[in-house]
């Protein structure tokens, strides 16, 4: 009997993974349909108990709110939680498909969290606040109708606000002013309306609340902050409707709760109240009051380089404000994570006047904004992963990623790092590669402080060894307290290009102020795929198969496995190379 040929095999191989007939002979099975298809056949999940599910076979089509009616083909399963908290449900750890995830009060029941692509590799992670013995159902899809094997893990944070106490949030922009240029450079300030959404009144006088004000630009793929201010201090409180609460009447030396309080953009760029923001712990909300002082047209005010927003020289560009809020009773209270807003402005040529358009998107930095207009205006970039990561207790940093495939066998990575509220602040960022990885064209970029505060502005030194790309502070906290750090209500920008494609892993963001731990760890999508490891867990195997079946017969964002060569496109030709991976057993890196 004669061996069959080289190209019988890859002929064979290929009908095989167009039927998805190897599943069989790799060792993994496939139900018909999930037992959990249906809401009601719900599997249940317990915290810190990972649990392994498949959505091939599911008949569902329902809809959530954040995969923008691109979803179907969903399993079901419901968690108790054991205490009042933070439930958080991700997908992180492994899946061989792109997914959503979403969370529901019960079957049929209102959606209170929703996710696309917040933990890198297109994978899913939502937190929702839970009370103690109250079920919640979450629901896993795939976007587009894609679908595959995941590992779904949930996890129980106590503690916090949620509402309890006052709570200030930055609720709209509608006018923002110009008050001219000095050197290239003009200056603005935002008006305000401000709401306490607590359920207890909120301090307000020249310490608390402290308005800091940014501006970000949106273009060619990337979002960068091209602007800050010092702090506008507050001075006297109405005590208005408007917040979708019943306002207690309390004005004054008080923003009483439920009520909005109102300034104009003019009156905000009052250089008598704005105070630094180096003499600002965000986490705590601690600060000295105000510094007084006057002068030119920018000074302290939120400074943007003209030829940052010149429509000349950026016709595509997408622009957002953010303001973000630093209240001491707030903080105490637990509820500063909600602090920062954003909303998209844009620009009139020849003024340079900038206008508010669109809605305000209240409690969400304008880090979100990458994701949700990288496309265009209010179109989605589905590349761009975002999520949240905490310093044991103290702040937050928001972490967002996007991996572009260069064609040309090279991936580029772009990383955003914003400071929420950590007054630790960060000084480092390190993202591991595989040994050989060729790196190029490392990037750095942040956004200058200005009117005599003291810190310095020289950038971050970064580079690349054989295992990691890094970038650091030009000094420590012990050489310098006052080097170039990044301090809250502030984004960072990091890029490279690797001839590695993406896999999940993680990234460490560098603590600068001396502390417990040193640092702390965000999942991203680093250098480190194996091409044909669809399932991203280091192996070639059955879950590949499966994976790459999916990728051929539904199609969809997740199948940048598929396109083994790294040409841009899954072509023939990624199919031949792939077969030779697995019919060959080419060895993982």
């Amino acid at each position: 009997m004669s061996m069959p040929s080289r190209q019988q095999c890859h002929s064979a191989f290929i009908a095989a993974l167009v039927l998805g007939a190897v599943l069989c002979a790799a060792g993994t099975t496939v139900e018909a349909q999930p037992v959990n298809n249906e809401c009601s056949a719900a599997i249940e999940i317990f915290a810190d108990s990972p649990v392994g599910g498949t959505t091939v076979g599911a008949t569902g089509t329902d809809i959530n709110s954040c995969a923008g009616g691109n979803d179907s083909l969903d399993v079901w399963y419901y968690y108790v939680p054991t205490d009042d908290g933070i439930a958080t449900f991700d997908l992180c750890e492994a899946a061989s498909f792109d997914t959503s995830l979403s969370v529901f009060t019960g079957c049929g029941g209102v959606e209170i969290g929703c996710d696309d692509d917040a933990c890198g590799s297109l994978r899913s992670s939502v937190s929702v606040a839970v009370s103690n013995g109250s079920p919640c159902y979450v629901r896993v899809a795939g976007y587009g109708g894609e679908m595959g094997t995941f590992t779904l893990s949930a996890s129980l944070t106590t503690g916090g606000g949620g509402g309890s106490g006052p709570d200030v949030v930055y609720s709209d922009t509608v006018d923002i002013t110009n008050w001219g240029a000095v050197g290239g450079i003009r200056g603005y300030s935002l008006g305000s309306y401000t709401c306490n959404i607590g359920n207890t009144n909120l301090p307000w006088n020249s310490t608390s609340p402290l308005l800091g004000m940014n501006a970000y630009r949106l273009e060619n793929g990337r979002l960068m902050q091209i602007g800050m201010s010092w702090l506008k201090n507050a001075t006297v409180a109405a005590a208005g409707n408007g917040c979708g609460m019943s306002c207690n009447g309390t004005g004054g030396s008080q923003l009483g709760a439920g009520c909005r309080d109102i300034y104009s953009a003019s009156y905000n760029g009052g250089q008598g109240i704005l105070g630094p923001r180096s003499q600002c712990n965000a986490y705590t909300g601690q600060y000295p009051g105000p510094s007084g002082g006057t002068g030119n047209a920018i000074f302290k005010r939120l400074q943007i380089a003209q030829a940052d927003i010149d429509p000349a020289l950026h016709p595509t560009a997408l622009y957002f404000s953010e303001g973000v809020y630093v209240a001491a009773t707030d903080a105490l209270a637990g509820n500063a994570l909600n602090n920062a807003s954003h909303k998209r402005f844009t620009v009139t040529a020849g003024t340079f006047n900038l206008s508010p358009t669109g809605s305000m998107q209240v409690g969400v930095p304008a880090i979100q904004a990458w994701q949700n207009h990288g496309g265009g205006v209010n179109v989605p970039d589905p590349s761009v992963a975002i999520s949240t990561v905490d310093v044991p207790d103290e702040g937050r940093f928001y972490m967002a990623a996007k991996v572009t495939p260069l064609g040309n066998g090279t991936w580029r990575y772009d990383y955003a790092i914003y400071n929420l509220n950590s007054h630790r602040a960060a000084s480092s960022f390190t993202v591991p590669i595989p040994a050989g990885t060729t790196v190029t064209n490392v990037g750095f970029h942040d956004v200058d402080y200005h009117s005599g505060e003291p810190f310095d502005n020289t950038d971050w030194i970064g580079g690349a060894d054989d295992s990691s790309v890094s970038w650091k502070s030009p000094q420590t906290f012990a050489q310098n307290p006052n080097t170039n750090a990044l301090r809250f209500g502030t984004m960072y920008n990091f890029w490279f290009d690797a001839d590695v494609g993406p896999k999940s892993g993680s990234a460490a963001i560098g603590l600068f102020r001396p502390g417990t731990p040193e640092s702390v760890a965000a999942t991203v999508a680093v250098p480190g795929a194996c091409a044909g490891d669809c399932f991203v867990d280091g192996l070639r195997d059955g879950n590949d198969v499966q994976a790459y079946v999916d990728c051929l017969m539904v199609g969809g964002k997740s199948c940048a496995c598929a396109d083994f060569l790294a040409t841009g496109t899954p072509d023939i030709g990624s199919i031949d190379a792939f077969t030779d991976a697995i019919l060959i057993g080419t060895p993982c890196p």
